[in-house]
């Protein structure tokens, strides 16, 4: 399931400071710690719709990175390639109220959601993370980052709406195909995408008992405010608090008036919008830190 959420929002200033290198045979966006010594551990960042060519996810990796000490990949694998950016402009445009008797307005309005299906059409049906080939392309991806990391090293994954489905999900499987070991030591969601609730929450982190923090947004018509309710309450029967009791760990913090998108895509100058996505941010960096 998507929504109109899913490709609005802000661009945010700010100049990355990673690079872009050709890791795993996927270009990928790299951003390093800096001052002390890097953690053997590393975080695949999976994005959202809009991939690298929105700012905005180059600099939250960056932020992340300097956070937590621990370096941050961002590939760039969306099938097909991400959303253009100019949506998130369409989308506003479609979603703005025009008076009835304003053709010009009616007018510019149908076009911008022409404009949107266009690219919104061949995005879901070639780029779903529901589809095995989009997903096992990431875990591939994620896969080969964990065989490559040096002795101590973790692995955590962070994602975003599209990104979201991965990070969940590729809890369930393991380090290599046939073998024991989980792949992932921590994970990250907010407002995850294409979700089935309460199931793939609780699987994710009752398969391996992987640490799970999700930042949930109260008015995302993607994945409701009741789902997240039930999965809380399953979660409760089969895992306890989250707080280690039988050693599982999870934490699902739900941002008041916050709408799908919010912790990548908040506009500037919103400040309910800025505070939610800064202490959703605080929120995985705290996690990694804790379990990376």
């Amino acid at each position: 399931m998507t929504c109109p959420d899913c490709f609005r929002g802000g661009v945010v200033v700010g100049d990355p400071k990673g690079t872009i290198e050709t890791l795993f045979d996927v270009p990928t966006y790299v951003a390093n710690p800096e001052g002390a010594p890097p953690s053997p551990s590393t975080i695949v960042y999976f994005t959202d719709a809009f991939g690298l060519d929105l700012v905005n996810n180059k600099v939250l990796a960056d932020a992340y990175a300097s956070a937590t000490g621990i370096r941050v990949l961002v590939p760039d694998i969306i099938p097909g390639g991400p959303m253009p950016v100019w949506v998130l402009d369409t989308v506003e445009s479609v979603m703005s109220p025009v008076g009835l008797f304003d053709i010009f307005g009616q007018m510019n309005r149908i076009s911008a959601l022409f404009s949107t299906l266009l690219q919104f059409i061949p995005f879901i049906y070639r780029a779903r993370p529901t589809i095995p080939a989009t997903f096992n392309t990431c875990l591939k991806y994620a896969r080969r980052v964990k065989a490559d990391l040096p002795a101590g090293g973790k692995l955590g994954i962070a994602g975003f709406c599209w990104g979201g489905y991965l990070s969940v999900n590729l809890c369930t499987h393991t380090a290599q195909v046939g073998g024991e070991e989980r792949l992932v030591d921590a994970a990250f969601a907010a407002h995850p995408s294409f979700l089935t609730v309460p199931n793939n929450i609780v699987d994710s982190i009752l398969k391996f008992k992987t640490p799970l923090s999700i930042a949930h947004a109260e008015n995302d018509v993607n994945l409701k405010t009741p789902g997240i309710e039930q999965t809380e309450a399953a979660l409760r029967q089969k895992a306890g608090d989250g707080n280690g009791e039988d050693g599982f760990h999870y934490q699902i913090k739900t941002y008041k008036g916050m709408a799908h998108g919010f912790a990548v895509r908040a506009k500037s100058g919103v400040e309910a919008q800025e505070k939610a996505a800064d202490e959703a941010k605080v929120q995985a960096t705290e996690w990694f830190k804790k379990f990376l």
